[in-house]
């Protein structure tokens, strides 16, 4: 999942300080709405530290219904490599459903790692707010996984 609608960054501002807009926190809630109608019921958050995405996680595990602790994983965070991302995913391979919360243009890498074993073949176009399911068999995967669905924040919203 990318992180809902952020502040612009103001001048001279950190990036990495944005949080999310009250649309945006607005949306979110939509769109974890729509994942419940869904049936996605992950195990385990793992979120960017930037706090617009840990606002993303927040709400979408409260709206989910499940006792779920967002944790911080610093691979997600902007300007990582997708395959750092896969090497800490590892620590999550006993659960059966994973939701990452993170940031553009890593995020569709993420996807085409998973999808294909290399970042550039399928970089999926994550909207904010968008959400991908992939499933693989192992972490690290060994063989290609699956696009079970892609969903825009506006299908997702129609959902809920």
């Amino acid at each position: 999942m990318r992180h809902g609608i952020a502040e612009d960054r103001a001048a001279g501002g950190d990036d990495a300080d944005r949080q999310l807009t009250s649309e945006g926190r607005k949306r979110v809630v939509e769109i974890a709405h729509g994942l419940k109608e869904l049936g996605v019921k992950p195990d385990i958050v793992l979120a960017s530290p930037l706090p617009r995405a840990m606002e993303t996680a927040t709400l979408t595990a409260a709206v989910l219904d499940r006792d779920l602790d967002v944790e911080t994983e610093a691979a997600l965070s902007t300007g990582h490599d997708a395959q750092k991302v896969v090497a800490a995913l590892e620590r999550c391979s006993g659960a059966a459903e994973i939701m990452v919360v993170g940031h553009q243009p890593q995020l569709g890498d993420l996807a085409s790692i998973l999808l294909t074993g290399s970042p550039s073949i399928v970089p999926l176009p994550f909207k904010k707010g968008g959400v991908a399911a992939i499933g693989v068999d192992d972490l690290p995967p060994r063989y290609a996984g699956s696009l079970r669905w892609f969903m825009t924040p506006k299908q997702l919203r129609a959902h809920s």
